[in-house]
């Protein structure tokens, strides 16, 4: 019974249509009023442009659409599903569970219900939970999803800069432009060969916690991103952990076919290339053309970059907090 192996079965997404070009955003909020020209941001992180949600695509609605795509994917119905989890930094509602608005609008009648929150790297958090319940042998498939809208904190940001004219504070809130939405899923289920999770670790540096942060006051949303400073850590922790991953999975940065990691910019990301050991063609990205898309990130990546049967596939995730994790997959 507790030799039983997950694997992901299947993988959605959704990405809203609207596009938002990051020159638009700058000029939006007269990035020139603060010494910044509009063409900084595009080139220092990379991110060309993103999605924005409508008032119609709701936190559910794109977690369900990318549910819906994963469960075709891994050939089941709905009341397959013993467990429904959302994992997603937004929510629509605090109060049932988000988990429970998916898994009534998916008809998941079977399942379980359960919210999980770990910022960025929610959704690898998610695998791993759903790894424990195939493991245990209390479930056969769990849906692991989320559907973000960090638009909402983009948009609060433009309000604050539009009446501010300190360029400290525009530096201290321009993470709020690399962000865009979309919903992501993964269907985990019981592997009966050679497929599935063989190996994951996750690493948490809650001493780095003030890096990043969203939070509620009597002024209104207050939020800080400390871009250069969170990159730098979440690159250290990876190297801490890098070496231990190949050791514990056996494999050689020659044996790994692809490698997929959380999407923040592009020095980052060709970093994270020479921290395992890669060229940066193995590592898929999609910060270009969608920005960092949070919890998201890694079920479109992989939706729009699949894996191919038989591949070794690393998923290098990060979230603030600071929390990294590394898992080995073989599909």
């Amino acid at each position: 019974m507790f030799s039983l192996k997950s694997k992901i079965s299947g993988i959605g997404a959704y990405l809203p249509e609207t596009v938002v070009t990051t020159n638009e955003l700058m000029h939006e909020v007269n990035s020139r009023k603060f010494g910044v020209p509009e063409s900084f941001l595009e080139r220092a992180s990379g991110i060309v442009q993103r999605r924005f949600s409508d008032d119609q695509e709701s936190i559910s609605y794109q977690a369900v659409q990318a549910s819906m795509v994963a469960i075709r994917d891994a050939g089941i119905d709905p009341k397959d599903l013993d467990w429904v989890l959302f994992c997603g930094i937004h929510r629509d509602l605090y109060e049932p569970s988000q988990a429970h608005d998916i898994q009534s609008k998916l008809g998941a009648i079977n399942a379980s219900a359960l919210d999980v929150s770990n910022a960025c790297i929610g959704l690898l958090n998610g695998l791993q939970i759903a790894s424990a319940f195939i493991k245990s042998g209390s479930a056969e498939n769990v849906l692991v999803c989320t559907g973000e809208r960090p638009s909402a904190l983009t948009k609060e940001i433009m309000r604050q800069l539009r009446v501010s004219n300190d360029k400290q504070i525009f530096k201290k809130l321009l993470g709020a432009f690399t962000v865009g939405d979309a919903g992501g899923a993964f269907v985990v289920s019981k592997s009966n060969n050679q497929e599935g999770c063989i190996y994951d670790k996750f690493l948490t540096a809650s001493e780095y916690k003030d890096l990043c942060y969203i939070k509620s006051s009597d002024k209104g949303v207050e939020f800080e991103m400390k871009m250069t400073e969170l990159s730098s850590v979440m690159i250290d922790l990876h190297k801490r952990l890098i070496n231990q991953t190949y050791e514990s999975t056996g494999w050689t940065p020659n044996t790994v076919d692809r490698i997929y990691c959380h999407q923040i910019g592009a020095k980052p990301h060709k970093k994270l290339s020479k921290v395992s050991k890669q060229p940066v063609e193995k590592l898929p990205k999609t910060y270009d053309m969608f920005g960092n898309l949070t919890s998201a990130t890694f079920a479109v990546n992989m939706c729009l970059n699949p894996p191919k049967k038989g591949e070794k596939v690393l998923l290098l995730g990060a979230g603030s907090g600071a929390t990294v994790s590394q898992s080995a997959f073989q599909f």
